[in-house]
């Protein structure tokens, strides 16, 4: 008699086990589903859109009108979309059919309704200058005016190669 009893609890044992081992698999499905279904409503979206830089504009203009398109198209696409959580604008200049990208402005819609300054959600592509053709020296009639000074970072090229594993500064 003693066996089966021991058998018995044995089998309980083993059954409960199983029931918790079964248990916790549900749930952990249903956390992994409800999971899913909430980041497939979290909506982002890009766009690309084209200023004309014909050369008779300053690059600090050229920054500036990229700058305001930017701005604008972000709000505008909050506005119309209630579900949008993010939006990236990559603003590019066509110069003789070439297009270089002159800024990408990336705004969560929290942190654009927080603070809507374009300045702050920017990466500034800074070859873009050179090759839309703007120089130092190469001042035009149209672009004559004082223009203001953006900062726009240096190229990294510097920090790639401090980065690089054969990297040696002797």
């Amino acid at each position: 008699m003693l066996v089966i009893i021991d058998k018995s609890q044995y089998l309980i044992e083993k059954l409960m086990s199983l029931h918790r081992r079964l248990l916790s698999a549900v749930l952990l499905a249903i956390i992994s589903l409800a999971t899913s279904i909430s980041i497939g409503f979290a909506e982002t979206k890009e766009h690309y859109l084209t200023l004309d830089s014909d050369g008779s504009q300053s690059f600090a203009s050229l920054v500036q009108q990229a700058e305001d398109l930017a701005a604008l198209s972000i709000a505008q696409e909050f506005q119309e979309n209630p579900g949008l959580t993010e939006v990236t604008m990559i603003i590019t200049a066509d110069r003789s059919r070439q297009l270089i990208p002159v800024l990408r402005s990336r705004g969560a819609r929290n942190q654009w309704q927080k603070d809507s300054r374009i300045e702050q959600w920017t990466r500034y592509f800074a070859d873009a200058k050179l090759l839309l053709g703007f120089r130092e020296g190469n001042i035009s009639p149209a672009n004559s005016w004082p223009s203001q000074t953006i900062n726009l970072p240096a190229p990294s090229r510097w920090a790639s190669r401090q980065n690089d594993p054969g990297f040696r500064d002797d």
